[in-house]
């Protein structure tokens, strides 16, 4: 469990860790990142991590309200936490009501913005070098990138795209292949207990 909650700090430092002066994409397979179909998600990773990154430098991030009210306003429509916490539930989300589905993605909202906000203060203007994206199908989409380190090895991030009806949207992040979805439902296991009305896992 700690080493998953390690595993999930280091995937939000190195978000902020990214640069807009990053590597560009290599081309593999012959598929040049800009005639893939899945550009699109890459460039929607690129987009957030520049405000990001402009953000932080502004100052902003010093200052816990604006950093919060930032993240929600242009960070948070990124993700999708309703897709998120539903692969977070597993097979418990189709016994769910709909009050418990509300109260336990707003938990897993709030845990994962609260973190991300605490170490929004923890840039670096670290070097990062993507991959071009590559499918699980027409609608699930990992991109790729490395966080080059100068000194050991690279952290290794992979940021997990679904379409949805409003686009592509991120529901799992992974650093050095922990998965974010799996910390939290290891964490949603350990908050509720089996016999909890709140998650009726079976």
């Amino acid at each position: 469990m700690k080493a998953n909650f390690l595993a999930l700090i280091v995937v939000f430092i190195s978000l902020t860790s990214l640069t807009a002066n990053a590597a560009p994409y290599p081309a593999q397979a012959g598929y040049p990142i800009y005639e893939t179909q899945y550009s699109e998600p890459a460039a929607i990773l690129k987009t957030g991590i520049s405000k990001l990154t402009a953000f932080i430098k502004s100052g902003g991030a010093q200052n816990r309200e604006e950093a919060m009210a930032f993240l929600k306003s242009e960070i948070a429509p990124f993700f999708d936490f309703a897709y998120m916490t539903r692969w977070a539930a597993g097979p418990a989300w189709r016994h769910m009501r709909p009050e418990q589905k509300a109260m336990m993605q707003e938990q897993l909202t709030d845990s994962f913005m609260t973190t991300l906000v605490q170490n929004l203060a923890s840039y670096n203007n670290q070097p990062i070098r993507y991959f071009t994206p590559r499918g699980q199908s027409s609608n699930d989409v990992n991109v790729r990138a490395w966080i080059m380190q100068p000194r050991g090895y690279p952290t290794k991030l992979e940021f997990r795209f679904y379409r949805s009806n409003n686009g592509w949207k991120i529901f799992d992040v992974k650093a050095d292949g922990n998965s974010a979805v799996v910390y939290y439902k290891k964490q949603f296991r350990h908050m509720y207990s089996y016999s909890d009305s709140n998650y009726p896992y079976r």
